[in-house]
C-alpha cells in the first residue's frame, strides 16, 4: 500500500541513539521545561522545527514527543521533560506550537505521557484518583491543544 514503516525515536532532549540507528552526532536540546520557562510560543515552534529537521535527517518519521503532562508535584521524576510546567494554559499554547513546528518538517509527533503521570517510582502499577473538573481544567488542556494542532498520536 506504500505506507512507510514507523521509525520512532524518543525526543526528551534530542535524538536518542539506539540499536538499528547508525551512530553519529546528535544535538543536546534544552529540556522541555527550560523551553516552557521562556513563555515564548514562537521560540518553541522554531526549536521544534529544528528538532523535527534533525529527526527527519536521521531517518525518523515519528518523534516521541512532546511530553506535555502538567506538573502537580515537584517529586515527578520526569518533570524536566514536560513542556507544560505547572500551567495548563501555558502548556496548551506551547504544545500547539511544538506540534506545528516539528510536524512541519515531515515527522509525526506523539503527545505524551497522557494525564496523571505523576511519578516514576512504581509507575506501571499505581492508581490515581482525579475528579472530572480537575482533569478537564488542569490535565487535559495541553493534550486537547495538541490534538487541535493535528498531533499524529497520543
Amino acid at each position: 500500500l506504500g505506507i512507510p514503516a514507523l521509525k520512532m525515536q524518543d525526543a526528551a532532549n534530542g535524538f536518542r541513539q539506539s540499536s538499528g540507528v547508525p551512530a553519529g552526532t546528535a544535538v543536546a536540546w534544552p529540556s522541555m521545561l527550560a523551553l516552557a520557562a521562556t513563555w515564548d510560543a514562537e521560540l518553541v515552534e522554531r526549536v521544534a522545527a529544528a528538532i523535527g529537521r534533525e529527526f527527519r535527517g536521521k531517518g525518523a518519521n515519528v518523534l516521541l514527543g512532546p511530553s506535555i503532562q502538567v506538573h502537580r508535584t515537584a517529586w515527578g521524576g520526569r518533570n524536566f521533560e514536560y513542556l507544560s510546567g505547572e500551567d495548563p494554559f501555558l502548556g496548551a499554547r506551547l504544545a500547539r506550537a511544538y506540534v506545528h513546528g516539528a510536524q512541519s518538517q515531515g515527522v509525526m509527533c506523539t503527545a505524551k505521557h497522557f494525564a496523571f503521570n505523576e511519578q516514576e517510582t512504581n509507575r506501571n502499577n499505581y492508581s490515581v484518583s482525579v475528579d472530572a473538573r480537575t482533569a478537564r481544567e488542569l490535565y487535559y488542556p495541553p493534550f486537547e491543544a495538541a490534538i487541535e494542532a493535528g498531533v499524529g498520536a497520543v
